[in-house]
């Protein structure tokens, strides 16, 4: 198994070099990361195995962010602070061997600009989305990241500030009128965020998406380059805002959920390799509450949609207001209980509606069917990390929390659970 080390100029790449040990004398007595100092480990090893990957072209670099601000306390912190540059690439200097079968790009999207100016974010959920790669071609590797250029981000970039609705932030009003002004833009969605910072797919038909949980922050890049193609418009005409951040994807067909906030439930939708076109399957109406539960994700089986019902649902007073609740868009309601809904993808028709115990959870991990010696379906399982349903696990999540703590572990527990 091959290890990879490197480090990287910050703000260009060329070939790779080997460093002597007389390059590494600093680094027995720690590291520096922008303006914040780490003592030295001895997970570092000896100097003279370290290598270096410089860069091959000039990168624009964005504005640093307000150091005085954004700071971290351990090491391992360093992973909550923005990125430095728009753009990066460099090939990795590898110890060992890569197999020469091994050739493709791995992608990972996620936030990873949490400043504007000298504004920091709130949350982690807030960051301008960063995508990552990992090349891997002829048993050498080559690894980047470019920003999404969103109209969230470059607006951002440009005014130097927030101009649409985050995760938990909200563009600051200059007067009464232009808070009045945002409001209406909200209800058709004009400031919601196109900040597509949570997932990418590769649909059936090769495009490569990046998501959030808008609808208009579907984007298209370039798996290659990482360049931001443009929308991805859907040419349907379902309407809504919000949809799952984490659809289902094969090479013949696209499901996600569309959260329905006017009349509680879900549309479940369907979309074919080639297409733009989302069709419905069928809907599901909310068993409780006063709105849908949030659904960042959930499960589907060979013949069957799994609708989770979570009582962490969404709240219209909590969009509305300028500065977040501890829950942010959403609120807690126990009492409206917990369901796991299941859909066949066929007829559309629910063929089950089971209470389970209260839970929250971001993501579904796997789900399959159970079946008798007749070869006929007699459970559907579905496995996620659920957090006890403890709706803390939002705030822990905010950047100041992450980046101040001394321990190992800042999340609350999760446990595996599985249903039918």
């Amino acid at each position: 198994m091959a290890s990879i080390s490197f480090l990287a100029s910050p703000n260009y790449v060329s070939h790779s070099i080997k460093a002597s040990s007389k390059s590494f004398d600093h680094l027995k007595d720690g590291f520096s990361f922008g303006n914040n100092n780490f003592p030295g480990r001895n997970s570092w090893g000896d100097p003279q195995e370290l290598t270096i990957a410089n860069v091959t072209s000039q990168a624009s670099v964005i504005s640093r962010p307000s150091l005085g601000k954004e700071v971290v306390s351990q090491p391992n912190h360093v992973a909550w602070m923005s990125v430095r540059q728009h753009r990066w690439e460099g090939e990795l200097v590898v110890k060992g061997e890569i197999p020469l079968w091994l050739n493709g790009i791995y992608l990972r999207n996620g936030p990873g600009l949490w400043h504007v100016g000298d504004y920091n974010f709130r949350h982690l959920f807030d960051g301008y989305a960063t995508l990552v790669k990992l090349q891997f071609e002829n048993g050498q590797l080559v690894a980047g990241h470019r920003q999404i250029e969103s109209e969230a981000y470059k607006a951002a970039m440009k005014s130097n500030k927030v101009c649409y609705r985050e995760f938990s932030e909200v563009p600051k009003a200059d007067n009464f009128l232009s808070y009045v002004g945002e409001l209406a833009s909200l209800f058709s969605g004009a400031s919601l965020t196109d900040n597509a910072n949570t997932g990418v797919i590769r649909l059936g038909d090769g495009r490569v998406v990046c998501l959030t949980e808008t609808q208009k922050g579907s984007i298209m890049i370039d798996p290659t380059t990482l360049e931001t193609l443009g929308k991805f418009e859907y040419t349907d005409s379902l309407g809504g805002l919000i949809h799952s951040a984490h659809p289902i994807v094969t090479d013949t067909e696209f499901l996600t959920l569309l959260p329905d906030l006017i009349n509680p439930g879900y549309l479940v939708v369907r979309m074919e390799p080639g297409s733009n076109e989302r069709k419905v399957i069928g809907r599901v109406n909310c068993r409780g509450g006063p709105a849908p539960g949030w659904v960042h994700s959930f499960p589907v089986t060979e013949h069957y949609v799994v609708v989770p019902e979570m009582p962490l649902r969404y709240c219209a007073q909590n969009l509305l207001r300028a500065e977040p609740t501890p829950l942010y868009k959403f609120e807690w309601h126990p009492d409206s209980k917990g369901f796991m809904h299941i859909m066949c993808k066929a007829s559309g028709k629910i063929v089950a509606s089971v209470e389970v115990p209260l839970y929250v959870t971001f993501h579904f991990i796997n789900a399959y069917e159970e079946t008798d010696e007749d070869g006929r379906v007699v459970a559907v399982i579905a496995d996620c990390c659920e957090h006890n349903a403890d709706t803390t696990i939002l705030e822990k999540l905010r950047l100041q929390n992450l980046r101040s703590f001394a321990g190992q572990d800042v999340l609350p527990d999760a446990r595996w659970s599985g249903g039918s």
